[in-house]
């Protein structure tokens, strides 16, 4: 009997972490030129992401900009913070984002923040205590049950900072003291983040909602989520989605002739695309 359960638990293991089949196995041609109108329209189809315009968006890099950037908007906050993120760990900007979204909380906003079970698991219980004992929803995205051993590796990998459904992050910065800095030395992670505002903030909560939706049973609805967009720069802007079923063949068909290398196929990641 415990060798028919071992042998279950590794093959579902084996199921799960085994890379799945690729439908691109060509080069997807090229037909109009970025600039077309054409262009916009076919891709705006095939990724299933609007194409927003008037938009803005600030190249924010390494901790020493995104860190007070993100911090910035969040002490702004009126109404809602939506915050989704792979990684948060514990140390000094993992408590300087706990206390600061739990300041907000106590002031009246609401705040959600949601964060995948296996990026936080070097997490102090002490900072959740912090931002829940104020009033902040906290959620782990799938956490981990025997019964869930096949989906072990369907993660969430977005970087989302949504405030008051107007000013939007995303990038590939996590809560953590390993970003701090400006890569000066290699403790200090080299990376980057955006911060976009305009109409294309609709997406990005939208984003944010539909792992919200799965973890906590809870639509986000309304305007205080998705106030009248104004026109805030002169950039247009596509949120790709690479969730599942179909990874990341989106990104794919979004960079034809580029690399197509999957990037975890099973999580859940997120994409800017100006044009």
């Amino acid at each position: 009997m415990a060798l028919a359960v071992i042998a279950s638990l590794i093959t579902l293991l084996s199921i799960n972490l085994a890379p799945e089949p690729r439908i691109l196995r060509t080069l997807v041609p090229h037909r109009f030129d970025a600039s077309d109108p054409e262009f916009a329209r076919s891709m705006s189809s095939y990724s299933q992401g609007q194409l927003f315009d008037s938009n803005s968006v600030q190249t924010l890099v390494n901790g020493d900009e995104i860190f007070p950037s993100m911090l910035r908007a969040i002490h702004a906050a009126r109404s809602t913070i939506d915050f989704e993120t792979y990684i948060y760990w514990s140390g000094a900007v993992g408590y300087e984002f706990a206390t600061a979204l739990a300041t907000k909380a106590r002031e009246g906003v609401e705040v959600r923040v949601l964060v995948d079970w296996v990026g936080s698991l070097p997490f102090d219980e002490d900072l959740i205590e912090i931002m829940t004992s104020a009033g902040v929803r906290f959620q782990r995205y799938r956490p981990i049950h025997w019964y869930t051993l096949d989906r072990v590796n369907n993660r969430t990998h977005r970087k989302l900072l949504i405030v008051d459904g107007l000013v939007a992050f995303t990038g590939g910065v996590g809560i953590a003291d390993n970003w701090l800095g400006n890569a000066r030395n290699p403790d200090e992670w080299r990376d980057t983040h955006y911060q976009v505002k305009g109409p294309a903030v609709s997406a990005f909560q939208a984003a944010f909602a539909e792992n919200w939706l799965e973890t906590a049973g809870e639509t986000l609805q309304g305007e205080k989520f998705y106030p009248p967009s104004e026109p805030a720069g002169s950039l247009s802007a596509q949120l790709i989605l690479s969730s599942q079923p179909n990874g990341s063949e989106n990104m794919e068909l979004m960079m034809p002739g580029g690399d197509r290398c999957r990037q975890g196929s099973s999580s859940h990641r997120n994409g800017l695309f100006r044009a």
